[in-house]
């Protein structure tokens, strides 16, 4: 399982978000961004056009 941080634009005050989330990997789905586990459970989703950076941690060794 990978670590992600998402960080992502939002209407409200804040205007920048942060997210770190467990996730096998993620994908984009139309105008969504979908982080989901290896057995297809979606983890988190966030609109594609929101999403500023998205970073991997590394892993611990």
């Amino acid at each position: 399982m990978n670590v992600y941080t998402v960080e992502y634009a939002t209407p409200k005050d804040p205007p920048l978000r942060e997210r770190r989330l467990k996730a096998d990997d993620y994908t984009v789905h139309g105008d969504f961004v979908d982080f989901t586990t290896a057995d297809g459970k979606k983890v988190f989703s966030v609109h594609v056009e929101a999403v500023v950076t998205i970073s991997r941690e590394a892993a611990a060794t």
